[in-house]
């Protein structure tokens, strides 16, 4: 037999680590000398200690190694979920792959440069987020109008006036389907609010989303909506429905009594969030 430090040695590890793994009950010595508290290990070990250094390497943690030296796990069932968890980031590996061969396509468009007019007009950062779900009032908005800001006004009014408005920032969601004239659009808030006329209330889903935050004046969102959407399809991600506007910097009325950390008085400083919905 061996005392720790020439087994550790031997089998090339740390004694520290036969010392916690002997703690935690998953590697033990085959004898203790009590009078002085020397552990000894036998060469006829290395095979058992081999087996759990593989399983580590692998990524099974120290939890499921414990369970199966104490014969309280199925071996089989185990690689098999940990095969099944390296399969889900070899897939975000290959995804992340993705998104960085785009950022140095656009990076190289750029000539490589951070700033500059050229480079914001064609480069979107797109980042894959979560997204909570959250109550919202709604307004049957009418894209033909031309302008949404009517609409807005008046369902920021009648969230005002029951004081049920979330310090949240509001929002709109596309059309589903081409060609539709309508568009929801939304301002968070507290708790349900009545139905009356085109407002109504809802709770947006949560979802995870590719985002891409743009800029300055709206006109320039169909840029960046058309950039999110081929980042989406060049990363091999499916869009799981319709695309959301979240205004986090925007103009509004002080009547509206809107909270000020969103409200901006030029166009430049609008600050808005693209969220599609992927899978």
């Amino acid at each position: 037999m061996f005392r720790i430090g020439a087994f550790a040695r031997l089998a090339g590890v740390s004694a520290k680590l036969l010392r916690a793994w002997d703690a935690l009950g998953l590697f033990r010595p085959v004898w203790v000398d009590r009078s002085n508290g020397y552990r000894y290990y036998s060469p006829a070990q290395l095979p058992e200690l081999r087996r759990i250094l593989a399983l580590r390497d692998v990524g099974v943690s120290l939890a499921e190694l414990a369970e199966l030296v104490a014969g309280g796990a199925d071996l089989g069932a185990v690689l098999a979920r940990r095969r099944a968890e390296l399969e889900r980031e070899r897939q975000e590996i290959e995804r992340r792959l993705r998104a960085l061969d785009i950022s140095m396509a656009i990076a190289g468009d750029a000539g490589g440069r951070v700033g500059g007019g050229d480079r914001e007009a064609r480069a979107w950062d797109v980042v894959v987020r979560p997204v909570a779900a959250e109550a919202i009032a709604t307004y049957a908005a009418d894209l033909r109008a031309g302008d949404l800001g009517p609409a807005f006004y008046e369902l920021e009014v009648y969230v005002r006036d029951l004081r049920r408005r979330a310090a949240r920032p509001p929002g709109a969601i596309e059309p589903a389907a081409p060609g539709d004239p309508s568009m929801e659009i939304f301002v968070p808030v507290t708790g349900p609010v009545p139905p009356s006329g085109r407002i109504g209330y809802r709770r947006l889903p949560a979802c995870r989303a590719a985002s891409v935050i743009h800029r300055g004046a709206y006109h320039r969102l169909a840029e960046a909506r058309s950039a999110l959407e081929a980042w989406v399809r060049v990363a091999g991600l499916t869009p799981a429905g319709p695309l959301r506007e979240i205004y986090l910097q925007f103009g509004a009325e002080p009547e509206l009594r809107v909270p000020t950390g969103y409200v901006v008085d030029r166009a430049a400083d609008f600050v808005t969030e693209l969220q599609l919905p992927v899978d």
